[in-house]
């Protein structure tokens, strides 16, 4: 280790001299390499990136990590990973930069910022490789302890959920004519969504610019009254492309869905007040390489901020019938987001007809949960199965329920997965009832007959309850008779079998209920 140690610094102390930095491709885990002291810049699919010196390729060489030399002087160029798709000709990226390295899901290109228009005229997806050496995330990112709230409250900020005010968001966002981030009418977009945040009672809203050229992220704050230095995130990109751009880019699916998702929940917590502080965020830059969540994630990160978790939406608005699925990706480690991914997965199934799919993956770089990722944030994203065939396609407007050849054909789908994830905020930021401050004598934390920890896992369940409970699946069939003074579940049936995963009801003779979701 101290020699690992002693060749990074010699490298760095080269870099500095020489002024000559290298970018390599190493076929080997993020966390492998970091253990070397070595700067790793981004993580894909089974291999990292490392803008370093000659003496750290020499030094991988030595170690027999396979390396491979992908250009010189690196911050000289623009560099961008770009998300290609099934079935796109990838030799249409050779007319517009050099293509480094690829990978099955993209290529790593070397181009110039005056190509960045006709990239985004492409059926691709852009994220700008920065260069910024990343930080190791340690350990397991644990779910926050919950915070009381009742279901009935949750029950009812679900069910103000609108599909027609999520058509409507769409359909006014799809107006906007284009909402390419460099033209005049997506800061009109923007200054638009900044007035509905604030006609949504959200404590303050602001416009972060990260670049004078580019309209700036709407950010729309509702501090925390126990504790507003905990911070959770609704996001979505308002910015979008297409293969007009910058002229005409509708981005019904891609992605006024996704911002609408963000603009109903503020609709939705107008009243609500909660324990820690929620931020309604619609990003801009997205589809030039995520240059606004990318600057607001390295800022938050850099301030320390305490980011719990980040729910993104990009594109939840396209199912054929019967094909009509979200899928619910968060990253395995560093940092690991699986509590936050089975949270949501669980309220959609407790609250809301949705079909997801759970996927962890190790890289995911094609959407703004990408730059939280990288600072070690938590964070999901919410994107449709079913992938509309107009991507970045002047096409991508709003048609008929289930038609095929538009942006956004089943908002229904949108309704569903955005009652998710008010259910999702509601718990974790600590929903506080309509019209009641955090101070007032007649309120109290709720009354819990039931405190289970956790809620969504796996066995055992460690459970406070008044005297001897039973345990029932969805359906009503019991399968567990637990007797005080026992306090846990150990999550097998009264066969002394592991029971399914699923959700589990609680329930006393007393009446006093609360469900439990099991996954292996």
């Amino acid at each position: 280790m101290r020699q690992a140690r002693l060749m990074f610094w010699l490298g760095f102390a080269f870099s500095l001299l020489t002024g000559k930095e290298l970018l390599l491709r190493v076929d080997r885990p993020m966390p492998d390499l970091m253990a070397h002291h070595l700067p790793v810049v981004a993580e894909f699919d089974g291999y990292c990136l490392i803008c370093g010196s000659e003496v750290d390729y020499t030094y991988l060489q030595k170690q027999g990590l396979p390396c491979q030399l992908l250009t010189e002087n690196p911050r000289q160029q623009t560099i961008f990973y770009v998300w290609t798709g099934p079935g796109f000709d990838r030799g249409l990226l050779s007319e517009l930069g050099t293509v480094l390295t690829t990978d099955q899901n993209g290529v790593v290109l070397a181009t110039a910022e005056e190509k960045l228009l006709s990239l985004n005229r492409l059926p691709v997806q852009l994220v700008r490789i920065n260069l910024e050496p990343l930080k190791p995330v340690a350990g397991f990112n644990p779910l926050p302890v919950p915070y009381p709230v009742s279901e009935s409250l949750v029950q009812e900020i679900v069910s103000r959920v609108d599909a027609d005010s999520v058509l409507g968001t769409i359909r006014r966002l799809q107006d906007f004519y284009t909402r390419y981030s460099t033209a005049e009418s997506c800061r009109a977009a923007v200054a638009w969504m900044g007035e509905k945040l604030r006609s949504y009672n959200c404590d303050s809203v602001a416009f972060d610019t990260f670049r004078p050229s580019y309209a700036p992220n709407v950010i729309g704050v509702k501090h925390g009254k126990e504790n507003p230095r905990q911070i959770y995130i609704i996001c979505g990109h308002i910015d979008n492309t297409s293969d007009q751009a910058p002229d005409r880019s509708p981005g019904s699916d891609d992605n006024a869905s996704g911002t609408s998702a963000v603009l109903e929940a503020a609709r939705v917590f107008q009243d609500i007040d909660f324990a820690y502080s929620v931020y309604f965020i619609g990003f801009t830059g997205e589809e030039q390489g995520l240059f606004g969540s990318d600057s607001f994630a390295t800022r938050a990160a850099r301030r320390g901020d305490s980011i719990r978790a980040v729910l993104n939406f990009d594109m939840i608005s396209y199912g054929r019938e019967d094909r009509d699925s979200l899928d619910v990706i968060g990253k395995d480690s560093s940092p690991n987001c699986a509590w936050l991914v089975d949270s949501f997965i669980a309220n959609a199934n407790l609250y809301t007809t949705l079909k997801t799919r759970r996927q962890l993956v190790s890289s995911a770089p094609w959407s703004d949960h990408h730059s939280f990722w990288e600072c070690g944030y938590v964070a999901l994203c919410g994107i449709e199965r079913d992938f509309t065939p107009m991507y970045h396609k002047i096409g991508d407007t709003i048609g008929p329920l289930y038609y095929v050849n538009c942006g956004t054909n089943n908002w229904l789908m949108a309704t569903e997965a955005i009652k998710a994830a008010v259910a999702t905020i509601a718990k974790l930021a600590g929903a506080l009832p309509p019209n009641t401050g955090i101070n007032d004598a007649v309120r109290a934390h709720p009354v819990v007959s039931f405190v289970i920890k956790p809620t969504v896992g796996q066995a055992p369940f460690y459970i406070q309850a008044p005297g001897a409970f039973e345990v029932f699946t969805s359906l009503g069939a019991r399968v567990a008779q637990i007797n005080t003074p026992k306090t846990y579940w150990d999550g097998r049936n009264e066969a002394g079998q592991p029971v399914a995963p699923g959700v589990y009801l609680l329930r006393t003779r007393t009446g006093a209920s609360a469900r439990v979701v099991v996954t292996h």
